[in-house]
């Protein structure tokens, strides 16, 4: 809740935002960059206000002395301390673009002169403070912000919105098609007891991974019909871990971890066999070789897969900070249109 009454506390980190602000929209050369420094020295301040208030303004229930251990440290401990104190009020993911824009902020001042930032960066991190003033402080920096700023957050969170929906559609779509190439090639492996027993075999360590591996051997053998695929599963994947070559072993222990998302560990077996990408099938894999980068999508559509939801879960703000929007929606837009037309490859050899 914003706090109307001005108190002495909040006036310090309010004067910075506004001189960050009054700097960015500034004529003058480096007016970007100057706001840069600023809005970092904002929020510098704003966490070091934050931790020197008492608990009955802050709502801490961290202790006093910790409190203020922190309080008097650097960037990095200023952000671990607020968000032991905070609670609920700032969440990790902003936390984490914090640092990002500090580090930044570090390359442009240990660079020195000539080392540009760009409108993006100022509006983000902008956009960040205003959020972290209201929230600890009880200042109403989104009221500062300027006008252009507030239209172009709301343009790219209906666009962002947009995409997040676009590539969770076409990701839904994918799931459903290889679940239905799987129950027309391979009915039992998608069973739910199968799927089940997968889950199991992909959680293993030093100790279990024999034995996991000898029952997801016998998984492959017993539910899957075609020879052919079957005989190259068993022999592509180690037997004995005592004796087996370590790449063998590693490769054996990539293929299980597939079963956590049954949906990847069919699009590895339906990409081997009739959807190869990048010439990767049964003929040309090899468990000499290391094959992890068949997880990127540009060799598989399991990669493919793996990297869209990997994706989707950014835009949930688990991992995006210091990823621009701009890449971002690049990024999205590609595969979700790969999605796309692997689906519809699917959906030309699905029996009708």
């Amino acid at each position: 809740m914003t706090i109307t009454n001005e108190h002495p506390w909040q006036s310090g980190p309010r004067e910075l935002f506004q001189f960050a602000i009054n700097a960015n929209n500034s004529p003058c050369d480096g007016g970007s960059r100057i706001a840069f420094l600023l809005i970092d020295v904002c929020v510098e301040t704003t966490f070091r206000t934050f931790l020197s208030l008492p608990e009955r303004i802050s709502g801490s229930g961290i202790g006093y002395p910790e409190l203020r251990r922190y309080a008097a440290g650097n960037f990095h401990e200023l952000a671990k301390g607020v968000g032991l104190a905070a609670g609920g009020k700032v969440s990790d993911d902003e936390l984490n673009h914090a640092r990002f824009y500090h580090g930044v902020r570090n390359r442009l001042y240990h660079e020195g002169n000539g080392i540009t930032v760009g409108e993006e960066y100022v509006r983000g991190y902008g956009t960040l403070v205003a959020n972290l003033l209201n929230r600890l402080l009880g200042v109403d920096g989104e009221e500062m912000l300027p006008a252009v700023w507030k239209k172009r957050h709301d343009a790219s969170s209906h666009a962002l919105a947009d995409m997040r929906k676009g590539l969770k559609r076409e990701i839904d779509r994918f799931q459903h098609l290889i679940n239905l190439v799987m129950e027309h090639s391979e009915p039992r492996m998608i069973y739910p007891s199968t799927v089940r027993k997968l889950a199991e075999c992909s959680e293993f360590d030093i100790i279990t991974f024999g034995a996991k591996l000898q029952s997801f051997r016998q998984l492959l053998e017993e539910n899957i019909s075609n020879e052919k695929l079957r005989a190259w599963l068993l022999e592509f994947l180690a037997d004995d871990v005592n004796y087996d070559r370590p790449q063998a072993i590693s490769n054996s222990q990539l293929i299980m971890e597939l079963g956590k998302d049954p949906v990847a560990l069919y699009s590895f077996l339906v990409g081997i066999q009739t959807i190869p990408l990048e010439n990767v099938s049964m003929e040309t894999l090899d468990n000499w070789d290391d094959i992890s980068y068949i997880r990127q999508d540009d060799y598989s559509i399991m990669g493919l897969y793996e990297s869209a939801k990997f994706f989707e879960d950014m835009f949930g703000g688990k991992h995006w900070f210091g990823i621009s929007e701009a890449k971002l929606m690049e990024r999205c837009g590609d595969l979700r249109n790969r999605l796309e037309a692997i689906s519809e490859r699917m959906e030309r050899r699905s029996p009708a």
